[in-house]
């Protein structure tokens, strides 16, 4: 749940940014206008609001003392129209129950109403066309609102965070809705899109946790992305006729042409479910949060699981992933915790497709059951932390078996988890992880044992080397002495030495100069003798005499003499 978690906090953060910074603006500019009141006096209060002079006749409520639990806004003061309500003005109020704003007003700034965490209750003029961003963002205590009829347009987390909110009705006349608009409203249970909306923002229904059924209206061409992402309670879709996009089957949400699966009522309590065959993409969060589903089941034509699509399946028990999958989205699967198995058919082949495999960062994170992944040989790349890491508390001590993700989310390896694959993006990843995966390759690293075995020889030779040059360094004089005969004497044919020259080079132990004298290399090509020089006395003798029995031979070069 922290990586969620992680994406809240974040999209908080950001909202809450520009609500801050838009809070610096106004504090700037109230600063240059307290400064011009001096001269123009263009605000003065009447001791609970204060109002700033937008033009000759009209004014604009730009604070209120946060004490203030009742307020009035009256239609004139001081002969100026209150028309509008500007950015803020009513922020952070805590302490205001109950507000009342006059048919005059025609606009609302962005985050007006921003932390009134104890107004319960507010209507909007019929004059206000437009709800501006975060105008209600985090009125927790809010549940009775109503808007002006001829509002056209809302806009993004405009009503986020008012956790007390269980219905709204949105006028007829409304036509665009921004991005997360019920954002957090965990007490929604019904809301009806009029039938000029068109298309809804991204995560309209983000988190909203007590919605129970939603119809598609006719009129509605584009849901947008992750529209009942969190909504855990939600057990009931349905599609008005004619509607030109989506069509629900076994009360889940597809296009018209069956290939897209963008939701299923995470509510369901069915504990298993077939994918329709004929789907190629399940989208980013279809089945997020489904407690209940412990088995889903894929066709071969499947092609891509959307991110976060399985995430939060605590009861999902075992998956198989078809051969025909080429995209594994980040989170995909994270934190099924119940997740035992999960199958890649054609694991263990090692013939590879033509259809790579991408598997996300995230994808199995968290899956505590989850002890053993075999991957196939076409898995192309692995994102991080996809297979065998799990978070941890923030204050564990860290060690070689733990490290940091991007969101600064403490991770830490599975002792007790092995990952089966080939070199290539399997092995990649193990070693790319800052934390210690165990791993073991279906195949042999051929490159690897040629690399160690070049690596082998090469050290030998230098070691050769060395000792050569090492024994001619340590040598004395009277060794060098003797190597310079030795070389000498090398150069000179046996055949030109004389029978006793061979015999006596034959019986001289090797002094170690002349394995030295051998290592050098190649030396020059000797002359080629005469003919009349290659044979003498001794060798004829020995040709004449080569089928007798050679004599023993004696101990000392002097019976070798005599034998002469």
């Amino acid at each position: 749940m922290k990586h969620i978690k992680h994406t809240a906090a974040r999209t908080f953060a950001g909202f809450l940014a520009a609500v801050l910074s838009a809070g610096m603006l106004a504090v700037s500019s109230g600063a240059v206008f307290a400064e011009e009141s001096t001269t123009q006096s263009n605000t003065f209060d009447d001791g609970t609001l204060t109002y700033t002079i937008t033009d000759g006749t009209n004014v604009s409520v730009t604070g209120c003392a946060t004490s203030a639990t009742h307020v009035s806004i009256m239609p004139e003061i001081d002969g100026y129209n209150v028309t509008a309500i500007g950015e803020e003005a009513f922020a952070e109020c805590e302490s205001l129950q109950g507000l009342t704003i006059p048919e005059t007003v025609q606009s609302i700034g962005s985050a007006a109403f921003y932390g009134c965490t104890s107004l319960e209750s507010l209507t909007i003029p019929d004059a206000v066309t437009k709800i501006e961003d975060g105008t209600f963002f985090n009125c927790t205590s809010l549940k009775d609102l109503k808007l002006g009829d001829d509002v056209t347009e809302i806009g993004s987390m405009a009503f986020g965070y008012c956790t007390s909110l269980e219905e709204v009705t949105l006028p007829s006349a409304l036509e665009t809705i921004g991005d997360q608009l019920f954002y957090y409203c965990t007490a929604l249970q019904e809301v009806s899109i009029p039938s000029h909306v068109t298309q809804l923002g991204s995560y309209t229904f983000y988190g909203c946790m007590s919605m129970e059924s939603f119809d598609v209206p006719a009129t509605l061409e584009d849901i947008g992305a992750l529209p009942f992402f969190g909504c855990r309670s939600l057990k009931t879709l349905t599609v008005e006729d004619g509607n030109p996009n989506y069509i629900v089957d076994d009360n889940v949400l597809y296009n018209k042409a069956h290939d897209i699966l963008y939701a299923y009522p995470a509510g369901r309590e069915d504990t298993s479910f077939e994918v329709r065959e004929g789907t190629l993409v399940v989208y980013a969060g279809a089945f997020f949060a489904a407690e209940n589903l412990q088995q889903v089941t894929f066709h071969d034509d499947l092609q891509y699981i959307g991110e976060m699509a399985f995430d939060f399946c605590s009861g999902l028990q075992s998956i198989t992933i078809p051969e025909s999958v080429t995209t594994i989205g980040e989170t995909a699967f994270s934190d099924c915790s119940a997740l035992k198995e999960v199958t890649f058919v054609g694991a263990e082949d090692e013939d590879t497709t033509e259809k790579n495999l991408e598997i996300g960062s995230y994808a199995f994170f968290c899956c505590d059951s989850l002890k053993e992944v075999t991957l196939p040989k076409r898995v192309s790349s692995i994102g991080d932390y996809a297979f065998g890491c799990v978070s941890v508390e923030s204050d564990s001590s860290e060690d070689s078996s733990s490290g940091s993700s991007s969101d600064d989310m403490q991770v830490e390896a599975m002792d007790d988890f092995l990952l089966i694959g080939y070199t290539g993006a399997a092995a990649d990843y193990v070693k790319k992880c800052d934390v210690k995966i165990n791993f073991k390759s279906l195949n042999f690293d051929w490159g690897r044992l040629v690399f160690y075995v070049v690596l082998c020889a090469a050290i030998l030779v230098v070691l050769l080397i060395a000792v050569q040059v090492i024994r001619r360094t340590i040598m004395t004089r009277e060794e060098k002495e003797a190597l310079r005969q030795a070389k000498e004497l090398q150069k000179i044919p046996l055949s030109q030495r004389g029978e006793n020259g061979a015999a006596e080079a034959a019986e001289e132990p090797d002094d170690g100069y002349c394995g030295i004298l051998e290592d050098d290399g190649p030396e020059e090509d000797a002359a080629v003798p005469e003919y009349d020089d290659t044979y003498t006395h001794g060798r004829l003798h020995q040709i004449v005499h080569a089928d007798q029995p050679e004599p023993p031979a004696e101990s000392d070069g002097e019976n070798d003499t005599k034998e002469d």
